[in-house]
């Protein structure tokens, strides 16, 4: 994918310098928007694996709603630890059981395996440390790919100013292409900043948020096993 994103950088500023047949200014400018989009899309080629850069296109689901696997994973989770939670405090044991073996979470499995096992603290930690690895390693690049499309785009909207100021430079004694190239230079700053702080910088910032969410839910899952562990252990010296 590396090779594939240098050669589309290349080409991108190449385009940027070709010839412009059409000198229409208007606030759509199809130079400025292949330096821009494609300019960043070289980043993200450049920067990641295949699976990596096909994550960061498929994350655009998560804004959809009822489409988005991230969102829905995280409350459904939620919903079965306390079910799983409720069910044990209220003695039902082999309906716990048979929750945990049906749920989809490997979280809620290894919940009542360290439950029924007593396990120690350190067991727990690492058990969910590898559950939240595990998560982010799947939507970790993604989203930090998003991230740092939110920091390059407005550099590679400099990039399109940069070539429209030679091509203005360069036609400064003619009158045909002067105004497209002031068009270039001014709409790909405007292209660059507006995808950057308007659409990458947003949607970076909501998948952080939507990981956090589901790190959290691990992390509730871990405490629950302690509390669930302490409960077992305090009714067991009781009786």
């Amino acid at each position: 994918m590396q090779i594939i994103g240098l050669i589309l950088l290349v080409f991108v500023v190449s385009y940027g310098f070709a010839e412009r047949t059409d000198t229409t200014i208007s606030a759509f400018d199809s130079h400025a928007a292949v330096m821009v989009f494609g300019g960043s899309l070289a980043a993200v080629l450049v920067s990641s694996s295949a699976l990596t850069s096909l994550r960061t296109v498929a994350c655009l689901r998560e804004l959809i709603p009822g489409v988005g696997a991230l969102g829905p994973a995280t409350a459904a989770l939620e919903a079965d630890r306390v079910e799983l939670v409720e069910l044990w405090r209220d003695g039902k044991r082999a309906q716990a059981v048979e929750l945990a073996e049906r749920s989809r979470f490997p979280a809620i499995g290894r919940m009542l395996s360290l439950v029924l096992d007593r396990a120690p603290e350190e067991a727990r930690s690492a058990a969910f440390t590898e559950l939240q690895h595990a998560a982010l390693s799947r939507w970790q690049p993604a989203i930090s790919n998003w991230e740092m499309l939110a920091k390059l785009s407005p550099s590679f909207g400099m990039v399109g100013t940069i070539t429209g100021m030679v091509q203005l430079f360069r036609t400064l004694g003619e009158d045909t292409n002067m105004g497209a190239a002031i068009s270039l230079a001014l709409l790909a700053t405007l292209y660059g900043v507006a995808f950057g702080s308007g659409v990458a910088g947003p949607i970076g910032h909501y998948l952080r948020n939507l990981l956090d969410e589901h790190l959290g839910a691990l992390e509730r899952c871990e405490r629950s096993v302690g509390e669930l562990i302490a409960r077992t252990a305090a009714t067991g010296r009781s009786t």
